[in-house]
């Protein structure tokens, strides 16, 4: 179970390491708290601290490592492991740079499979969720532990992000857009992933409110590149996925992408170009109004405006036929479903 939660805590960042940190790592656990709350009364640094309590962490794993790998019977039992954990936990320093992120999130992936106490579990995952606002996309890049799901943990991080929510999210507007930015990186690359599925990346996506995101850009883009990888999913998974995006929070540039997206729900693509419609009637719209303020005004509106209507022009025929077209689709379809009640009727009567 340990095995795999082993080497990504060998892939931490590794700083300068006293001596005596290979000394204390081969204490029990029971040891290893007294000399933790030794050193902290003596006044020792929290950094100091929570890099001892790393570093005996990842010497605990690997010999749990080689014994679960060995022919000699297991001799700490899931009971123990599990209470190992947990004085880990308590033993942290409360000091929010003593502890780096990656390092929290491989204790909490671990508290999971040993289903700690949920009292635990919540203090740690409140901890990591502080710390967001100044992470980096690699600090929360956490490889999952079985072979045959996903690369990496997306579950872990939609439930810190939901512990963000519920006591964090009265922060500022600038930390909340890091936080956005954190996310909408983070679901850039998780979404290339083939086994990832709809209900995960659905709830990643949706763990954080829209005030925490500009603008859905990131966000849409995180989307395409989830459908591109995952070409099979069927018309209502798509609509699914993408029912989180709306016209008035994408730029212009994704609005345009999106109205030649083949790979979005045929529904939102048609709603996406009708909007840009009336977006643009609006425009041409108050453009002629504002010819009552000056005459030179409105000699510039309307040259701007025509400049940019020779350009669009054969955009929006080919947008108003392809509009049309899906209107005699429609008309199509709900004669199709005239008919077939009609037929429905004559069995049942």
């Amino acid at each position: 179970m340990f095995k795999l939660v082993k080497k990504r805590t060998q892939n931490l960042k590794r700083e300068w390491i006293p001596w005596w940190f290979e000394d204390v790592s081969f204490l029990r656990i029971d040891h290893f708290v007294e000399v933790i709350q030794s050193i902290r009364r003596l006044g020792m640094r929290s950094e100091i601290i929570g890099s001892c309590i790393a570093h005996w962490t990842t010497k605990w794993l690997s010999r749990i490592t080689f014994r679960l790998d060995s022919v000699i019977p297991i001799q700490i039992t899931h009971q123990l492991q599990r209470v190992t954990t947990e004085c880990l936990i308590k033993i942290l320093p409360t000091e929010e740079h003593s502890v780096s992120v990656t390092f929290l999130l491989h204790l909490l992936q671990a508290s999971l499979m040993l289903k700690i106490n949920p009292e635990l579990l919540y203090v740690l995952e409140r901890r990591i969720a502080v710390l967001l606002e100044r992470c980096q996309v690699p600090d929360i890049l956490v490889k999952n532990c079985e072979d045959n799901d996903t690369l990496y943990d997306v579950d872990i991080v939609t439930r810190v992000l939901e512990a963000y929510v519920s006591c964090i999210l009265s922060n500022p507007a600038a930390k909340r857009y890091a936080v956005g930015r954190l996310v909408d990186g983070y679901l850039i690359i998780v979404a290339r992933d083939e086994n990832l599925t709809v209900t995960s990346f659905q709830s990643l996506v949706e763990a954080l409110p829209q005030n925490v995101r500009y603008c859905d850009d990131n966000l849409y883009r995180a989307i395409d590149i989830y459908l591109k990888a995952h070409p099979n999913l069927a018309e209502e998974e798509r609509t699914s996925v993408c029912k989180v995006l709306e016209y008035h929070r994408l730029s212009q540039e994704a609005r345009q992408h999106v109205m030649r997206n083949d790979r979005l729900p045929s529904k939102m693509t048609t709603q996406f170009i009708l909007l840009e419609q009336v977006n643009m009637t609006r425009s041409m719209t108050s453009t002629g109004s504002n010819y009552r303020r000056t005459k030179t005004q409105a000699i510039i509106r309307v040259s701007k405006s025509l400049e940019k209507g020779r350009k669009n022009s054969q955009e929006i025929k080919m947008m108003r036929k392809e509009v049309d077209t899906m209107k005699v689709q429609l008309n199509e379809l709900h004669v199709c479903k005239l008919k077939l009640q009609k037929q429905l009727l004559r069995c049942i009567h």
